[in-house]
């Protein structure tokens, strides 16, 4: 592993230190033959016993460059928490979901209640099944939320297409992963879902998710780490009168807006950078609970619980990592774009815009348990209900790769579906305002493989 001298660093969401988000760092990253030894610092970390009684975490994995090849490949870490090391108050977490030979990554985060900064922490990751080489690395961190093990409801009686029980329009209790009946769960007028057998993620189960949409930087990051022919076929458009924009070429893109959120993807793209990523998609059932926790529904709510809400019409620091809105945000309202007047930014904005020093929950527009944007910025691809494609979906998580030559650059994980599995929630800056609340279910016939300047998505795990 002699080429480590041009170790190579990743800043997956790195936003300004004037607002908003948790301005994730990774620094000072070194290696050995059989670990890789950086900081890191992220802002806002939490861990809380209280109600929503949950906490934020990084998501780490690691990718290496064989030097006389060129060739990628995701890099096995020990699956022991006791192979690692992290200085406090973080510590090490590792789910088991990959089985007992190999983590495809780990979690760093609080080991106890507390809520603050935390400032270049030492971590030491214990990297497995190295062959023979020379490498040069890439660390890689997501910024996640923990989603509680818990009960939820679906659907609020009135917003179009919402779940509901099966003898009338009210929210339908979810309060295990056993199968539900197509019987027991139907919706108020279109798109009623099939039978859910018992492997589809309902929401109950605990998962992390993502605190924001996957970024443009993120993106574009995971395209520069590709082979040649993977990047090609997972090239998206740039769209710069819709704030998407990136320069260069393979394997040099240059995100110009690395914080705003990504758009104009397919189903293909999001599903194959959660592959990469050794995340998955989440279900539309998944959303509503990280939106709206263990609350009983609101009517036509938007994610930060109410139905109170305010256009954003105006930017400021536009295209900076400290974009947002300059609109006078009423008490009690969460803020959002969407189609209308006042004219709003023509595009997405910075994931997480909305919070600020002082912010809640409304203010911040976020969900129950605090992630962002879930409703508005772009709309967001779910696996679905409506299709046996979509039902026949396990959950089963990427493994960090993707698949190569003939037909490279796709997820290929067993089980996953194709775009015809695919529902889209959430609204975007081009939406409907009616299509933000938690329990729109309009867009859950978009079963093809078009591009939309207004769509993007995140993972969960």
């Amino acid at each position: 592993m002699k080429c480590i001298k041009l170790f190579m660093l990743s800043l997956l969401l790195m936003t300004g230190s004037l607002a908003t988000a948790n301005n994730l760092q990774i620094t000072n990253v070194t290696a050995t033959t059989s670990s890789i030894q950086f900081n890191i610092s992220w802002e806002n970390s939490w861990r809380v016993s209280t109600a929503p009684k949950n906490h934020d975490a990084v998501w780490i994995f690691i990718k290496r460059i064989d030097c006389a090849t060129n060739q990628w490949s995701h890099v096995d870490l020990s699956p022991s928490a006791g192979n690692h090391y992290a200085d406090d108050p973080l510590e090490i977490y590792i789910d088991g979901r990959d089985g007992a030979a190999a983590a495809k990554g780990l979690f760093l985060r609080r080991k106890a209640d507390g809520v603050g900064n935390i400032v270049d922490d030492s971590i030491s990751i214990n990297i497995i099944n190295m062959p023979a080489g020379e490498f040069d690395f890439e660390v890689f961190g997501i910024e996640m939320v923990q989603i509680p093990e818990g009960s939820f409801y679906l659907g609020d009686g009135a917003s179009q297409n919402s779940f509901r029980s099966s003898s009338n329009n009210n929210p339908r209790l979810v309060n295990n992963e056993s199968s539900i009946s197509s019987t027991t769960l139907r919706s108020i007028n279109s798109y009623p879902p099939t039978t859910l057998p018992t492997a589809y993620p309902k929401g109950y189960k605990e998962i992390y998710c993502m605190k924001y949409e996957i970024t443009q930087g993120q993106y574009i990051s995971f395209l520069n780490a590709l082979q040649y022919d993977q990047a090609a076929d997972r090239n998206v458009p740039a769209l710069g009168s819709n704030r998407f924009i990136y320069t260069g070429s393979w394997p040099n893109f240059v995100s110009t807006t690395p914080h705003r959120a990504m758009t104009n993807m397919i189903w293909d793209d999001m599903a194959a950078y959660l592959d990469w990523s050794a995340l998955r998609p989440m279900t539309e059932l998944e959303f509503e609970k990280i939106a709206r926790g263990p609350s009983y529904p609101v009517a036509n709510e938007y994610a930060w619980g109410n139905t109170s809400i305010t256009k954003v019409a105006g930017l400021s620091n536009d295209g900076t990592p400290a974009e947002s809105s300059s609109t006078t945000v009423a008490p009690g309202h969460g803020t959002a774009t969407y189609a209308g007047t006042p004219a709003g930014p023509n595009g997405p904005l910075r994931s997480g815009f909305a919070a600020k020093p002082g912010t809640n929950r409304v203010s911040s527009g976020a969900g129950y348990y605090g992630v962002m944007d879930l409703s508005g910025n772009v709309t967001e691809m779910t696996v679905g209900t409506y299709t046996s494609a979509a039902s026949s979906f396990t959950g089963k998580l990427g493994n960090g790769e993707i698949s190569t030559t003939p037909a490279p650059g796709l997820p290929d994980v067993t089980g996953w579906p194709n775009y015809s599995g695919r529902t889209l929630k959430g609204g975007s800056w081009q939406s409907p305002i009616q299509h933000l609340s938690v329990s729109d279910r309009t867009l859950s016939n978009y079963h093809n493989n078009s591009r939309y300047n207004y769509v993007g998505g995140r993972g969960v795990r």
